[in-house]
C-alpha cells in the first residue's frame, strides 16, 4: 500500500528561504565606499556612474522618509477613526481647575501631539480623561 504524506507533515521535507531582495540605506552606503576605496587610480570611476549611484541613495533615503510619514499618518488616521464614535454623544468629566463634575456634547475628534482629543465645547479632553459617555440613541 502507498501512502502519501502532505510536504507540510513531513518532517524531512526541506524549507526554502526566500533571500531578503532589500537593499538598505547603510548597506548601499557601504559597497560605494567600498567600490570607491578600491577603484583603479588610474581609471576612475565615470562621473555618470558616481551621479547615477547618488542619485539611487537619495531616492532611497526619500523612499525610506515617505515610508515613515505614510505609516504615522496612518496610525493617527487609524486613531481618529476609533474614538469617531464619540462625536453626538454626551460625556462627562471632572474639570482638573475646579474639580467639578462637567458635560458636554462631543462634536469633534482631533490628533495633537500624537494624542486623541474630544472637542467638548471650550474643552479639549484626552479620551481618559472622561469618565462617562452616554450614548445617543438614533
Amino acid at each position: 500500500m502507498t501512502t502519501i504524506q502532505s510536504i507540510q507533515s513531513n518532517p524531512n521535507a526541506s524549507k526554502s528561504i526566500e533571500p531578503k531582495q532589500e537593499l538598505g540605506k547603510e548597506a548601499f552606503l557601504k559597497i560605494l565606499v567600498t567600490q570607491l576605496q578600491h577603484q583603479d587610480p588610474t581609471q576612475p570611476q565615470n562621473d555618470g556612474e558616481f551621479i547615477g549611484q547618488m542619485a539611487q541613495l537619495s531616492v532611497l533615503e526619500q523612499l525610506s522618509n515617505l515610508n515613515k510619514s505614510l505609516t504615522a499618518y496612518l496610525e493617527s488616521s487609524n486613531n481618529i477613526s476609533q474614538h469617531s464614535y464619540a462625536i453626538g454623544n454626551k460625556v462627562t468629566w471632572i474639570n482638573p481647575e475646579t474639580n467639578a463634575q462637567e458635560s458636554g456634547i462631543v462634536s469633534g475628534v482631533h490628533y495633537k501631539n500624537n494624542l486623541v482629543y474630544y472637542k467638548v465645547g471650550e474643552y479639549e479632553l484626552l479620551p481618559s480623561e472622561i469618565t462617562s459617555m452616554e450614548m445617543d440613541k438614533k
